[in-house]
């Protein structure tokens, strides 16, 4: 059965806040790699000043979260997986979990712009050498896994322009 949708995107794409639209839209649950990683005391240590947590934190946080939810529910995960070790990881988690991957978005959308939005947060991670610091490792590791779901044909790639309501309705289309 096909019950997981990533979401991937630069940070400040909007991911957190379309998974939360998703899950309503699908009775899902959304699992946000960076709410799950900032509630976690030990992991959220490791990311102060734009870093990432170790893949071993990331994966122990997301797994933990997993393992709650019924084999049946759908799941909605933003921000995870990042790396080509975190595609395998994750391809073993769903088997193990008899889960299948539905569909992979990719919110697109360019530096500039996040910067221009991030203002508007208020986080410490979002100040903006954190900010180009995550877009250096988006741009450097997680494009290739974003190629790699391309190549399986699971990708889609939605304008993160518009408006919430405007990327969401894109969304919306891209996993039909």
């Amino acid at each position: 059965m096909e019950n997981l949708i990533i979401l991937m995107g630069p940070t400040g794409a909007g991911k957190s806040v379309q998974g939360d639209l998703l899950a309503q839209d699908y009775q899902g649950v959304h699992l946000s790699s960076g709410k799950l990683l900032r509630r976690d005391p030990h992991a959220a240590a490791l990311t102060v000043g734009g870093g990432l947590a170790p893949a071993a934190e990331v994966e122990r946080v997301i797994g933990e979260a997993i393992d709650e939810i019924p084999e049946g529910q759908l799941i909605i995960l933003d921000g995870f997986p990042r790396t080509e070790s975190n595609v395998r990881w994750i391809d073993n988690e769903l088997l193990s979990h008899h889960r299948q991957l539905k569909k992979v978005v990719l919110i697109d959308l360019d530096l500039p712009t996040i910067l221009k939005r991030l203002e508007l947060r208020d986080r410490a991670d979002d100040a903006p050498a954190a900010v180009r610091a995550k877009w250096d490792i988006f741009q450097n590791q997680t494009m290739k896994v974003v190629e790699h779901y391309r190549e399986l044909g699971k990708l889609a790639v939605v304008d993160g322009r518009g408006s919430v309501e405007e990327v969401h309705e894109l969304i919306k289309e891209a996993v039909k």
